[in-house]
């Protein structure tokens, strides 16, 4: 597809939900011109999202960003020394800190010395989420939170979802913390998983055969194949620009690239970075509209060319 005809459906999203009168959330801009793929003719939203579960996020936050700041003063090799024992200060109750390289090498995990050396940037959790990568990906963009799902000492080894904060030490390794999230569900069958992949397979294969304006049109149509509830196709350009999102059509036109959830993830720029790399799985905290409320989602994304992606979602309800 070629730039010229993103720009055209762009621009007719944005005059299409004008003329219907839908609200805007606050902070939201729209553009009133023509967009290309690639760069933002809309202001990103940000939405910052401040967690509150409890106090365990401020203790994860303080524990790391003291960690960059002890290695900031004392160097790489004996902040790395201090960060593997176990017996050290940076061992808070369930808290301890990891590291990696930015090129995904693990530098620091105290409770799994096997590990140090080896490089993890493919590593992918249970259900397919290339979590190292993200880390990586959120440390170079300055840092910040990244879901996955992992084992639970504490919990009989489970596996949970566990949410991390990564920050840069510098331009090559960072350091991170997480808390488990056992009161959120977040495991997903072998087949579920395989069903997702087909759909958006088969949304991008459609938007291919017919066209980003007829597909982004039927992706946002709430009568139609694609909105089956929360099964629903989304579709965003790579700037950030949201193209589908049938039951939230006051976000079409809008540019999500700093949209977080109610945990902090930045899902939107996760989304668009995943279908860069081919495609990929991740998790969202997000509305359900088969619910009305959030739960806990994993969204498989897939590019349709070079400026633009699909993706669709599978929920888990909150216990």
């Amino acid at each position: 597809m070629k730039v010229s005809s993103l720009a055209v459906i762009l621009l007719l999203i944005v005059a299409a939900v004008a003329l219907a009168g839908c609200s805007v959330p606050s902070g939201d801009t729209r553009s009133s011109g023509m967009i290309t793929p690639g760069a933002p003719t809309t202001t990103p939203v940000t939405v910052v999202a401040v967690p509150t579960i409890d106090a365990r996020y401020a203790n994860l936050t303080r524990l790391v960003d003291r960690a960059e700041t002890f290695a900031k003063m004392n160097g790489k090799d004996a902040a790395l020394l201090e960060f593997n024992n176990v017996n050290g200060t940076f061992i808070e109750g369930d808290l301890y800190l990891f590291a990696y390289g930015m090129d995904g090498t693990t530098l620091a995990w105290p409770y799994r010395p096997d590990l140090l050396g080896t490089n993890r940037a493919g590593a992918a959790d249970s259900n397919g989420v290339n979590n190292v990568r993200r880390m990586i990906e959120v440390a170079g963009d300055g840092g910040g939170w990244v879901y996955y799902v992992t084992k639970n000492p504490a919990d009989n080894n489970r596996d949970e979802l566990k949410l991390s904060y990564v920050r840069p030490v510098d331009s090559t390794w960072f350091v991170g913390s997480g808390i488990y999230l056992s009161e959120v569900p977040a495991l997903f069958t072998p087949a579920e998983r395989d069903q997702l992949v087909e759909r958006v397979k088969q949304a991008g294969q459609y938007a291919q055969a017919n066209g980003a304006a007829k597909a982004v049109r039927d992706f946002n149509d709430r009568n139609g194949t694609f909105a089956n509830g929360s099964r629903y196709i989304f579709a965003y350009a790579y700037n950030g620009t949201t193209l589908a999102m049938p039951f939230q059509p006051e976000s079409i036109g809008t540019n999500r690239m700093n949209f977080t959830d109610t945990h902090g993830v930045k899902i939107t720029a996760w989304e668009i970075a995943a279908a860069k790399s081919g495609g990929g799985f991740v998790y969202v905290d997000y509305y359900n509209p088969d619910t009305g409320k959030p739960g806990m989602k994993l969204c498989y994304v897939a590019p349709v060319d070079d400026t633009w992606l699909v993706g669709s979602g599978i929920y888990t309800d909150r216990q």
